[in-house]
Parts: C-alpha cells; structure tokens; sequence
C-alpha cells in the first residue's frame, strides 16, 4: 500500500506477545472507506480496545473548523496505525499511534507522550491534542504511551525518564519516510512537561512546542510549594491517574486497596505518617518524591529554569490563573524570552485565561471555575485553544504567513473585568511594585476583627497573635488544585467560612474609589515568630465584594526552614523575629470600585499542602504534633506588606 512500510520495515524490535503490536502489517491496518457518521470519527479514534487500523474520515465537523481550509463536504481521510513500535537508546519499545493525512507526500509531525493511556478517548482527543483534527489540517501526530506505561515497555520513572526519551522520540519522528523533518509536541500538563523535558536535551529536530498547564521545576511548583508538600496534588494524582497502571505491573494484589483510595480521599490525605500513606506507600516513586523534600541534584537534572539556554524549540505557554502550575507557565515564558538558546525560543508567547486544572464545569478549561463565571469568552471552546495551537504549528512547522509574528507575545484573560488583554510583555509595561501594608490594635483574628490593609506605613503598632494546632488546620478552599473535582475542587470561591476562624489573621482595605489592576507578581512580605522550632506561614488574595463575597485570588505558603531557599534547612529559633517572604505566583485582576483588597495569612492550608507538625523533625517520617504560638509584627520597625505588580493608583 503507498506510503504504508511493512512492519518487519517499521523501527523497533519484534513486537513481544501480549502488546498491542501483534499480527503482521495486514492486520494492524485496513482501509475503511469514507463514512458520512459524524459521531463515529471520535469513537474510531481513539477506542479503548486496540483496534484495527483503519483509514478515518472527517466531514464538514471536522473540515469548517478555523484552521482548515477544505469547505462543503468533501471527506479528509485519515490514515491510523496503533501501536507502532519505537525504540529508545536502550532498546525499550514505546507504543506509538500515527495519525496521518492519507496523501502522497511528506507532512509536519506532532509528538504527543503521554502517561495517562494514548487509547483514552477523552484524555487524547479532548484533554491533550486532538489528533484527527490536526491529522485533517495536515499533520502527522504520534500519540505515545510513555515508558512503563500502559502498552510501551519498561519501567515508569516519572519526569526523569523523559527528558531522554523525549529527545528519542522526536528524532524518530523526524526520520520517518511521511515527515518533512520538521517536529513539533503538545499537551497538557505531564504531557506538556514531556515536551520540555524533551527540548532541554536540544533534539536538532524539535522545532516547536505548545506545553499547557505545565511546570519550569519540578521540585518548586509542582510536588512542593515554599518547602511544604503538595499532599493535595500528588495523593490525588498518584491515585487517581498513575498507580493503577503502575500497580497492575509491580503488585496487582493491591489494586483493591487503590481504589478503595480514590472513594476516601479525604482519609488518605489525613494519615500520618507520609511515607506509610496506604496504599500509595508501595509506589517506589512516591517515596522517592518525599525523600527529596530540600532541591537538591535529584531535582536539578530535571529543572528546566537551569536549562533555557539548551531550549531551541519556540514555546507557546499556555496556562490558568487558577491552575496549580501557573508558576511554571509564567517562569518558562520569562526564561525562554530572556535565556532560550535560539531566536525561536527567545520568541516564545504566553497565553494564560482563568482556568483551573480541572472544573467543576467538565468542560476542559471552561468558563465556570469554581464557583466563579467569567464569562463566555473565557472559555477555551470559546477561544478554540486547539485551533490556536494549530495556527502556532503553522507558522512554525508550515512555513505559513498567518500573521503569527506581527502579533502581541502575550494574551491574558483579565479577572474581574472578565476580558482578554493583549501585551507586549508580562507584566505590561507600565505596571509597578504597589505596597498594602498591614495594620490593627493586635486583633486581626478573623474577618470581623481589626486587621485592616493601607498604603500608609504603620507606625507603633502591637502584634497579631494566633494558635496554630497541627490536628485542627485550615481548610482549602478553591486555588490551585490538582486532581481531584470531589475532594479537591479547584478555582475562584467565597471564603468566608474560612475567614471566620480565629487561626486566620484578616487585613481588609477600604473600599476602593477608583479600579485596581493587577497584572505580575503578588507577594507578602511579612515579619513573624513562633513558638516551635518549625512551622509554616500562608498568604491569600481575596477580592472582596460590596455583598460580602470573598473570592479568592491567588495564594502561596513558606515552611519556616526554607526561608533562606529551598536547598538550605535551617530551623527556627523559638521567640525570634524572621523577615520572610511568601511568594503568591502571579495574578491578572482588576479590583473594581467599591470592592476592597483583603489578606489572609494563617499556617496551613490542608490538604493542599501537608500539615507542618512544627516539631522541626523530617515531615516524611513525623507522626507526633505539637501546638505552635504565632506572632505577626507590623510596625514602623516591622511594616509587614501585601506586595503588588499593579498599574498607578490613587486609592
């Protein structure tokens, strides 16, 4: 069949029994002929069972989108071949579908490596990339199952592996007979990491990239935030989406107990110790993560922020306010634009709306994040974030003249205002640092004390004190949340109940005259002491509305012995005054008239972030508690502030 190798010619070994890769080249692909069921293209896609291979076809609800030309009814068929073996550098095979046009000739190719099962309709066509989309607009995408996952071979090590096999991966694409040479990769999340991973070891061939909702290090922003684990994230997402393939392989016999886990996760995130959390504490990885909890070599051999300079591909960052790697979208943006190690990657584009990591909504990145809609237009269907990712690779794998380069680099959805902002950088120029400072009689405890946020500096002011036990934390409310939609919603939410306990310390403004803009880095920079020879010390931005309403903003965490940096321990002398700061990422929000400015500072926020025992002890392997006495100063010696990147304002 033109344009078809036989298997014995395809690259890899001979496929082992019990893979998707059995039967010969016969078997693995047939034509089907131009069907006219809308609804059967997705199903045939990308079924769960390995299916034959097959030619697809996409009709006009494939074929009007926006970045395809074809119109009227004419069929674009799609040639599919599943499981095709790719070898890496030492010799483990990775199963790979390729989508392509059925036509002469030779097509871009984009790479999509998941963990998550490339046969999972909604994870592949919906979440990620979808490949018959792109196929139709004249693509070649390879959808792979990483390595120790689902159908490829070999064993799992998340995040280290790909940066190696990334690199394989794409030369391979680039080799193949249907390829112009020319790679480019996509996906979100792990898979938008995949994609960086891969550019950091500079494959000659990789071109492009498009990483979504994704992190630049991987010790800060994703499995830890200011030293404190994201118990929250990496419980949720080891039971949820990697350790029943990984238990299936290693120890079946606990695939009861896994999801028994995913029905209970609100026990699972209260056990104690971490290291002995059930049932996750027979993942070899998991326990890898919690023996790593300062930066150091296992860390920085996969962070990215060290290796711009080694990233040739263009990168377009795409990213949620409300996403639990916001962090890592802003940074990759700001690294590549001033380190990146070419032209290309030093013209990298941002692009971030409101979104969270999964929504209550069940739309993928829609409107409603939390219990906030921001409109229509925020959506990414609204947006069609897949034909601007097509439109990306156009300029970049096509050669096409679509305008690409003569548009603004970064494209931001503005909350509050609800309505998308186009700049030149971020944050836009113009905007400056604008200090809130902190202020009360010594009663802030709670959102009817007197804890009150002003541009003035304070002057001879007594302290705000509050108890934080262990065993009784704040709960998490909304945020940066990752991956559980039941136990764990992510997004915009009133906080009041929170702010109704004594543990959490309110500072409200008045209510503003005139509209605030916030776009960059939020930040506080407060003066503490403890009681406890460890603990930790939380921030939150909260938008307050003339009802009352208390919505969240964004928010950030420092466990005490990390104040001097995430590579450096050093506890806390009990009594002892510490200027620290708590960095809250970065937010794009327009505080309107009548609305007031509110901070809320507290010591945990569980389960997000696991409890700090405030024993100084290692937090894998403590079990014990002890009750910790906070201190907050803010006077004229200590002007502890709320620290924003606004644009001039008067009050």
């Amino acid at each position: 069949m033109p344009g078809l190798e036989s298997l014995d010619s395809l690259e890899g070994p001979t496929p082992a029994p019990d893979t998707a890769r059995n039967g010969d080249a016969a078997d693995r692909f047939e034509r089907v002929g131009c069907a006219c069921e809308k609804a059967a293209l997705p199903r045939a896609a990308a079924s769960v069972d390995r299916v034959t291979n097959g030619r697809l076809t996409a009709l006009d609800a494939v074929a009007s989108l926006p970045s395809i030309s074809a119109t009227g009814r004419a069929c674009v068929a799609i040639l599919v071949e599943k499981d095709v073996a790719v070898t890496m550098r030492d010799g483990v095979a990775l199963a790979t579908d390729v989508y392509r046009p059925d036509a002469e000739g030779q097509f871009p190719v984009i790479l999509v490596r998941t963990p998550y099962n490339k046969n999972d309709p909604f994870l592949t066509n919906v979440v990620m990339f979808d490949p018959v989309r792109a196929a139709a607009a004249g693509y070649v995408v390879c959808v792979q199952d990483c390595r120790g996952r689902y159908s490829s071979e070999g064993k799992f090590h998340p995040i280290h592996q790909e940066i190696d096999d990334g690199y394989d991966a794409v030369e391979w694409c680039a080799r193949q007979p249907w390829s112009t040479g020319k790679v480019g990769m996509a996906g979100a999340s792990y898979v938008g990491a995949t994609q960086l991973l891969a550019a950091i070891a500079s494959p000659p061939h990789l071109v492009a990239i498009a990483p979504n909702i994704t992190a630049s290090n991987y010790h800060e922003g994703w499995f830890y935030q200011g030293g404190a684990f994201e118990l929250g994230f990496t419980t949720s997402w080891v039971v949820n989406f990697l350790a029943i393939d990984t238990l299936l392989k290693q120890q079946p016999e606990q695939i009861g107990a896994i999801i028994q886990a995913a029905d209970e996760l609100d026990k699972v995130f209260r056990q104690l110790p971490l290291k002995e959390i059930e049932p996750i504490k027979h993942i070899d990885y998991f326990q890898e993560w919690l023996e790593h909890a300062s930066y150091d070599d296992y860390w920085s051999r996969c962070n990215i922020e060290s290796h711009y300079q080694n990233i040739k591909a263009a990168a377009l960052n795409i990213g949620g306010w409300y996403d639990i790697f916001l962090y890592g979208t802003v940074r990759n943006f700001l690294g590549l634009r001033s380190q990146g190690g070419s032209d290309a990657a030093r013209s990298s584009r941002l692009l971030v709306g409101p979104w969270a990591h999964i929504t209550r909504s069940l739309l993928w990145m829609g409107n409603l994040v939390g219990d906030v809609n921001f409109g229509i237009q925020a959506s990414s269907q609204a947006l069609d974030l897949m034909g601007v990712q097509l439109r990306w690779f156009d300029y970049w794998l096509k050669g096409t003249d679509n305008g690409l380069d003569r548009e603004a680099p970064v494209r931001l959805f503005v909350t509050g205002r609800n309505s998308w902002l186009e700049a030149t950088d971020f944050p836009p120029p113009g905007a400056k640092e604008l200090r809130f400072f902190l202020h009360s009689g010594g009663g802030a405890n709670g959102r009817t004390g007197d804890g009150r946020l002003s541009l003035s500096e304070p002057g001879d002011e007594p302290a705000d004190r509050f108890v934080y036990d262990p065993m009784n934390p704040v709960p998490t409310r909304g945020g940066g949340l990752c991956c559980s939609d039941i136990y764990l919603p992510g997004g915009a939410f009133d906080q009041r109940d929170i702010e109704d306990r004594p543990d959490v310390l309110v500072f409200t403004s008045e209510p503003l005259a005139s509209a605030l803009e916030v776009i960059g880095a939020v930040k506080a920079k407060l003066f503490v002491a403890t009681s406890a020879p460890d603990t930790d010390f939380t921030a939150k931005l909260v938008d307050v509305y003339p009802d009352g309403r208390a919505i969240n903003i964004c928010d950030g965490i420092l466990r005490l012995r990390y104040r001097h940096g995430a590579d450096r321990e050093e506890l806390a002398q009990p009594g002892h005054v510490y200027e620290i700061e708590i960095d809250l990422w970065y937010a794009a929000h327009v505080f309107q008239p009548g609305h007031r400015v509110r901070l809320e500072v507290s010591s945990s926020n569980f389960p997000r972030f696991d409890r700090n025992l405030n024993t100084g002890r290692p937090c894998a392997t403590d079990r014990e508690a002890q009750v910790a006495v906070q201190h907050l100063f803010h006077d004229a010696a200590r002007p502890s502030a709320l620290v924003l990147t606004a644009f001039p304002f008067s009050g």
